[in-house]
């Protein structure tokens, strides 16, 4: 037995020492270098590719199963002077007992000078389209998919490889990729990357460093890596540990600045869960500071987001400096100064939502959500309500204008025509129609415009040009308003409506606030349904089209006497000249009230009602936009001697009372007040009336004298005939 087994050992050891000759003899007798043109038409005919090999193969057979290559270059065969990617150098080795073992053992692997040329032409063809089986490819396609699953079901039966490599190592490389289409050109350059040693459930050091470049914009961007690595490929689990990445970016985005990034955290690949994780993420960028974490699910699928950040306070302004970007002047100096946010992360690969979101800005709290429901569409959502908002400190800052003197009662007494309308654009329309934004906003209070607004809620909703002002309502000036609106800017002219109602409203106060003439005062009440068209003042103005309806309790029409105007008006039809002027110059009413139909900017109003002291009046006109001119008549009437006029002129009996006394208002729009005045013609029309029924009331007191004498106690009834005969 011992003899058999020192045979069996003699011819064990022959078989190795014959087997180390031949492969000795194969690697000095065999020189792959004469068989470059098989292993070119080799690549022509399995990948379609020409493949170029510049330098000579060096290989060994063992103990490591080894290959270098120099001067590799790979092209597409229908054009093989258009290099689709290139290698100076490239070396391997994998120790071959191992093999025997299921173990694959490689020493490092380098790739130096590496070039790779991505290109999309004109008609989006990619350059790297007909690598590979191009005519077979259907034919073989179910063979090779039965031979796929055949391997698999081996690899399950027998075990999965175990892999080992010393190190990867790549340097000089660079990838570039061209879009014709767009023009658009994107490289990787000065990419290096090196690893310690791959050992599967063993760490490993990761360093990448790389400088992408774009045309447009023009950027560049210095990448900087630094990571531990492990990975289990039994599980399809990947990780990697305390990465350190650093972006030192520049260029036309960022106003020629340099810009400084630094992303810090762990990650998790799990693709038996398809599951993606970043841990303990911090970020810093300038002076901003934000930590989170954020969890991608069904990567294989349908992806699904969540996570949760946290950024500290922050300069808003000095970020977009630091980004080389500029904020538009607002009136507060200081604006945006003092930002922080937390929120919870919740989206897919094309969205991104904020929950949960808790945003401060210089002091006002907004909690809610916001984010954008599409990337491509850049469709932006959110749903906030908060506390104090001053929207007015970051409007722009408003002119250097001298100190406007207040407004004169009853308006301007100018006769000078007012500026026409402006015929400037007022609403950017290309951008309103590029606008993708549904949301809602409800605040405790709100400064807008110099006023104070509490509560203040409003809902937007602009998609495909079509804008929406679905909400916009709130409490000011004593009152309460409420209004929608709608513009389509895709359409032109952009057709626009807008439907308010006020109530309660100071109207002395709203009339004070925006510097407009002081015209009357009081509680004022008002719904409008208005239609236009176009983008200018006086487009608006000129297409305006509509309905008015207003209610004014407890006031008064400023700067115009109307008590004055009727004395005027008893006086010149009394033919008696007034003493004075008397009463003050202010009109009291317990109520007015009208409705106006506006058609093409032309107001007509034939309801006009007031109740004044004594008085009633009705009134009705036009009043003309575009021209901002008025024409309107006022009726008064007596309702019973109840007082004494205050001039002896103007004194009335029984008979003045019923009668309407005309006041006619024509003039511009800025001095309506000041433009009223007695409608001499109708007083003179009046007049007349009256002399003519005192004539007639004087020759019936004379025919009823004469009926007295004539038929004494039948009188009366004489005289009643006498009027039925002559119609009276």
């Amino acid at each position: 037995m011992k003899k058999l087994a020192k045979i069996i050992g003699l011819v064990v050891l022959a078989l190795v020492v014959l087997g180390i000759g031949v492969l000795f003899f194969l690697t000095r007798m065999f020189d792959p270098n004469d068989y470059k043109e098989q292993i070119q038409q080799a690549a022509r005919e399995q990948a379609n590719v020409e493949l170029t090999l510049g330098g000579d193969i060096g290989w060994s057979l063992f103990p490591w199963l080894g290959i270098e290559l120099k001067q590799v270059g790979l092209a597409p065969i229908e054009h093989p002077e258009k290099t689709l990617a290139s290698v100076g150098s490239m070396g391997l080795g994998v120790e071959v007992l191992p093999l025997l073992r299921k173990q694959l053992r490689m020493s490092d692997v380098i790739l130096d000078d590496i070039t790779l040329n991505l290109e999309v032409d004109e008609n989006g063809v990619a350059n790297w389209s007909t690598i590979g089986p191009q005519s077979e490819a259907d034919a073989v396609s179910e063979e090779a998919a039965e031979g796929q699953a055949e391997a698999e079901a081996e690899a399950d039966e027998h075990g999965q490889l175990d892999v080992a490599v010393e190190s990867v190592r790549i340097t000089n490389a660079r990838v570039t990729y061209l879009d014709r289409r767009s023009a658009q050109k994107v490289s990787l350059e000065d990419v290096n990357l090196s690893t310690g040693a791959l050992i599967e459930n063993e760490p490993f050091d990761v360093e990448f460093l790389g400088l992408l470049a774009t045309g447009q914009p023009a950027m560049r961007v210095r990448i900087d890596l630094h990571t531990v690595a492990s990975f289990d490929l039994d599980n399809a689990l990947y990780q990697l540990d305390g990465f350190d990445l650093k972006l030192d970016a520049s260029g036309d985005p960022f106003g020629d600045r340099a810009v400084n990034m630094q992303l810090q955290g762990d990650s998790v690949i799990d693709l038996q869960k398809q599951v993606a994780e970043l841990k303990q993420l911090r970020l810093s960028l300038a002076d901003l500071r934000a930590t989170g974490q954020l969890t991608a699910s069904q990567l294989d699928t349908d992806m699904q987001l969540a996570g949760a950040i946290n950024v500290a306070e922050f300069d808003a302004r000095a970020l977009m400096h630091a980004l080389g970007q500029s904020l538009p002047a607002m009136a507060k100096n200081n604006a945006l100064s003092k930002v922080a946010l937390s929120a919870d992360l919740a989206g897919s690969d094309n969205s991104m939502m904020l929950q949960n979101l808790k945003l401060i800005v210089d002091g006002t709290e907004l909690n809610g959500s916001m984010g954008l429901a599409n990337f491509e569409r850049q469709a932006l959502r959110f749903d906030l309500s908060g506390n104090s908002l001053n929207i007015d400190h970051y409007l722009p800052p408003p002119e250097d204008k001298p100190t406007p003197a207040g407004a004169a009662q009853g308006g301007s007494s100018s006769q000078k025509a007012p500026e026409p309308w402006s015929n400037d654009a007022v609403l950017p329309l290309e951008t309103l129609t590029g606008l993708n934004v549904v949301g809602s906003l409800d605040m405790q209070q709100v400064q807008l415009t110099g006023q104070t607004i509490s509560p203040f809620k409003t809902a937007v909703e602009a998609v495909d040009g079509n804008v929406q002002l679905k909400q916009f309502e709130g409490g000011i000036f004593g009152g309460t308003f409420a209004a929608t609106a709608t513009i389509n800017a895709s359409r032109s002219p952009a057709p626009l409506s807008l439907n308010a109602r006020l109530d309660g409203i100071d109207s002395l106060a709203l009339q004070r606030a925006y510097e407009m003439a002081e015209q009357f005062r009081g509680k004022l009440d008002l719904s409008m349904d208005l239609k236009t068209q176009g983008n200018s003042m006086r487009r608006w103005i000129n297409g305006l089209n509509g309905d008015v309806r207003f209610d004014v309790a407890d006031g008064a029409l400023l700067g115009v006497n109307l008590e004055q105007k009727l004395c005027q008006a008893i006086a010149l039809a009394n033919r008696k000249p007034l003493s004075a002027e008397h009463g003050g110059a202010d009109t009291p009413f317990s109520q007015l009230g009208g409705s106006f139909r506006i058609v093409n900017g032309n107001i007509n109003n034939r309801d006009l009602i007031a109740a004044l002291p004594g008085i009633a009046a009705k009134g009705n006109g036009d009043i003309n936009l575009p021209e901002q001119r008025l024409d309107y008549r006022l009726g008064l009437l007596l309702e019973g001697d109840k007082s004494d006029m205050p001039d002896a002129a103007c004194q009335v009996n029984e008979r003045y009372v019923g009668i309407e006394w005309p006041i006619r208002c024509e003039g511009y729009l800025h001095n309506a007040a000041k433009s009223c005045g007695v409608d001499t013609e109708g007083v003179t029309r009046i007049a007349g009336q009256l002399l003519r029924n005192e004539a007639e009331r004087k020759v019936e007191d004379k025919v009823g004298e004469k009926l007295e004498e004539e038929f004494g106690d039948k009188a009366p009834a004489v005289r009643d005939a006498l009027k039925g005969l002559f119609g009276r």
